[in-house]
């Protein structure tokens, strides 16, 4: 990952100083877009000899037999997400924090899809994907979900103006979110669809929410709500972690049995863990 990440920054800097790419601020988002563009043409190679699988794209959750099957997972992932979403707007509604702004249009509401769907996959293909795959080869799968929710959370953090009980809440709250993207793995039998729509509708739904559909007050209780002010990320609320942790309670069953995803060994939901 170092080395895409290097070559990636290197040809953004080639496209500036051909002039390809007049704004400097753009490098960033540049550079990203093809460090992941690399990353997704080396995968296939890596895992072949790395991991020793013939078919790397299944052996990430990507590609299955069934395509029903998938899309049943991800439509079940979006569905749990926007639950999350609508019982949070539900608690800032009856506590007078939050109330209507309906200011929808049909470009934020296709930058709220792209966005969802263009963080849901990448992310999750990296962390629920190739770094679980990884972990579980080095420290044994067990270890691993613990080791890509712990990683995936650290990788999150980029402000560092927030206070103590902020920045703790928002590590527990994205250490429990991959933990509980993990589990969905698990239950959906090594399928990655199911993740991918629970992260995409939570980024998605939540950037809808609060730039055309919901005006959170000043007066928000950040402890409940999250980090943010005026634009929260409940991710680090006691709301969510409560929420999370209950559901991660609910499915132990799951990741007490949780086997190597590389290989598909993921059969909670026939053996008492239900989706």
């Amino acid at each position: 990952m170092p080395s895409l990440y290097l070559f990636g920054w290197l040809i953004a800097q080639t496209m500036f100083f051909l002039g390809v790419i007049f704004q400097k601020d753009q490098l960033p988002l540049i550079g990203t877009i093809f460090t992941f563009l690399l990353f997704l043409m080396s995968l296939p190679i890596w895992i072949r000899l790395r991991w020793r699988e013939v078919r790397p794209w299944q052996a990430l959750g990507i590609t299955r037999l069934d395509i029903r099957k998938g899309w049943t997972c991800f439509l079940r992932g979006i569905c749990l997400s926007f639950s999350l979403i609508v019982v949070v707007l539900i608690f800032a509604f009856l506590g007078s924090w939050g109330s209507w702004q309906i200011d929808l249009t049909i470009q934020s509401f296709l930058n709220a899809l792209l966005l969802g769907i263009g963080i849901g996959f990448a992310e999750e293909l990296i962390f629920r994907g190739w770094l679980w795959g990884e972990l579980s080869l080095l420290i044994g799968y067990r270890w691993s979900i613990i080791s890509q929710a712990a990683i995936f959370s650290l990788a999150h953090i980029q402000s560092t103006n927030m206070s103590l009980w902020e920045f703790s809440g928002l590590i527990m709250g994205l250490f429990l979110l991959g933990l509980l993207l993990a589990i969905r793995r698990i239950l959906d039998n090594g399928c990655l669809w199911g993740s991918i729509g629970m992260h995409g509708g939570f980024v998605g739904g939540w950037f809808l929410c609060t730039s055309d559909l919901v005006e959170f007050s000043s007066n928000l209780p950040n402890w409940f709500f999250g980090p943010g002010g005026l634009a929260p990320n409940p991710i680090g609320g006691f709301f969510a972690i409560f929420i999370f942790s209950l559901l991660i309670w609910h499915y132990r069953t799951a990741f007490a049995i949780a086997g190597p995803p590389i290989n598909g060994a993921c059969k909670a939901s026939s053996i008492g863990a239900t989706p």
